[in-house]
């Protein structure tokens, strides 16, 4: 009887170690994906204490890749021409969150938008005060324009006024900087998303009588944010087509629930 039971206990073991085996082997690890945002475009992406990345896209992407368990998605940061650089060579997978481009004919997909964001100009009073500023850009001639290094949201016409050298431009790496120089007076006019000038004056801690002497003079475009993807010619990312369908599904539904727009008002409740 002893000998039965140790046969039984035997093979009962052997069964079960059978069968965590199975479930081991079969069990589906999640595909491991880095995506890279921009590191200094607040309050939409940027690296937080200079470390971790953060912002309003990092915190709608994050809630998505939570509804999608086949995919575990680390975020990373670097600025905007190295990203969109690295992105056209096919050194990384995606990058957030540049508008849509016809000259960037290279980008192979883009997700669904994301988040539609307003493109402004803004001057300080003296140019104001001197100036009729009707029409962007063809009325700014001898203006001196700050802009974020490697953005495009000026427009063609405006690259090409610079082009002829009849607007003076200077670049800076951040929002921050540029509007430092706009307040020294370096330069006259500086050109980027509303919410992302209000969030640099408020990183500034911008003193309200010195941020009142700028204008928002021209609403230049509105434009949508997306996740780009660029080559793959190593064929490095071969899920890429599947990873993009599923997270357009997910954007899709959280846009339509309401939930985007509450990941927003919440991120400014802050």
């Amino acid at each position: 009887m002893d000998n039965g039971i140790g046969k039984r206990a035997t093979w009962l073991r052997a069964a079960l170690i059978s069968l965590l085996l199975c479930g081991t082997a079969s069990a589906k690890e999640p595909i491991r994906i880095e995506l890279f945002g921009e590191e200094n475009n607040i309050p939409y992406a940027y690296l937080e204490d200079g470390v971790q990345p953060a912002g309003i896209y990092v915190r709608i992407l994050r809630e998505a890749f939570r509804k999608l368990p086949d995919y575990h998605v680390s975020f990373a940061a670097m600025p905007f021409k190295r990203g969109m650089d690295l992105l056209q060579s096919g050194q990384i997978f995606g990058y957030f969150p540049p508008y849509y481009r016809e000259s960037r004919d290279w980008i192979e997909r883009y997700s669904v938008p994301i988040l539609q964001e307003t493109v402004v100009a803004i001057c300080n009073d003296d140019y104001v005060r001197s100036h009729r500023l009707d029409h962007f850009p063809r009325d700014f001639k001898g203006a001196r324009f700050a802009n974020n290094a490697g953005y495009r949201m000026a427009g063609a016409p405006f690259f090409d006024m610079v082009e002829k050298g009849d607007i003076e431009l200077e670049e800076g790496n951040t929002t921050e900087s540029n509007l430092r120089f706009l307040m020294a007076g370096r330069v006259d006019c500086y050109v980027n998303e509303r919410m992302a000038i209000l969030a640099g004056l408020r990183e500034l801690r911008t003193d309200p009588d010195i941020a009142r002497k700028f204008n928002e003079v021209a609403i230049i475009a509105r434009e949508f944010g997306y996740v780009a993807f660029g080559p793959d010619p190593d064929g490095k990312w071969p899920y890429r087509d599947k990873f993009v369908n599923d997270l357009d599904r997910v954007l899709l539904d959280m846009k339509q629930s309401g939930e985007i727009d509450r990941l927003v008002t919440g991120y400014f409740a802050y």
